[in-house]
């Protein structure tokens, strides 16, 4: 994929609840490709530790706290996804990212960022950025599945999906009174929508639809059920 290719599919714009664009240009591809990285990210970590000992505040750019940090096995080595917000900063209203690392993606340097995402205060803010760890792309490796919450009524936000081992991304949706799930049989996502017809109000859609993707390789993804259950 382009080295300009932006949250796998389509430039990431908030635009299920608000519009901008990330603050650096994430890229996909092999681990050995250094992504672009948010500001101050830094570009390696030294130590040769096991994921659970290295410490996670030197994985973040300085002066940012850690707000979550999930542990993943691939197939081409331990990984750790990490997020992080400005330290100190109004909680609802802050520059925020999220980082892979992923361990011996460059012998001289044990651990190194294959993809990262930021997110500024003044242009494209989340609320939060979350991740499940699992296998999405029925490798059986470890994926990430994030969320980038940005509010609203409908619960809004980003999903995108990594593929740990080869550092690239596979899914993204902007979505509204959606959530999508990992799926284990079959290996996938399940994709859980409100339905609405002409004249629903928010608080009552019509029906809920639930479909199940699988992944097809690259960036296509296939629906292997459909169902819609009236409310």
């Amino acid at each position: 994929m382009p080295a300009a290719a932006l949250m796998f599919l389509v430039p990431v714009g908030l635009v299920a609840c608000q519009g901008g664009a990330p603050a650096a240009l994430p890229t996909t591809g092999t681990p050995s490709a250094l992504p672009t990285l948010p500001r101050g990210l830094p570009t390696s970590y030294p130590s040769d530790l096991p994921a659970g000992d290295v410490p996670v505040g030197d994985l973040v750019p300085k002066g940012n706290v850690v707000t979550g940090t999930w542990y993943a096995r691939t197939s081409a080595g331990d990984a750790i996804v990490v997020a992080w917000q400005r330290r100190g900063a109004d909680p609802f209203r802050t520059e925020r990212g999220m980082a892979v690392w992923l361990h011996g993606a460059d012998p001289g340097s044990p651990w190194r960022p294959i993809d990262a995402v930021g997110f500024r205060a003044n242009r494209d803010p989340v609320l939060g950025l979350t991740a499940v760890i699992g296998d999405v792309t029925g490798d059986a490796s470890d994926d990430a599945l994030v969320f980038a919450e940005t509010g609203g009524s409908g619960g809004c936000g980003i999903y995108f999906a990594i593929d740990l081992a080869e550092g690239a991304r596979v899914f993204d949706r902007s979505v509204c009174d959606t959530s999508i799930v990992p799926s284990t049989d079959p290996v996938g996502l399940v994709v859980t929508e409100a339905v609405y017809a002409h004249g629903d109000p928010h608080c009552c859609p019509s029906a809920t639809r639930r479909s199940v993707l699988t992944y097809a390789g690259g960036e296509r993804w296939t629906t292997s059920s459909r169902t819609t259950t009236p409310a």
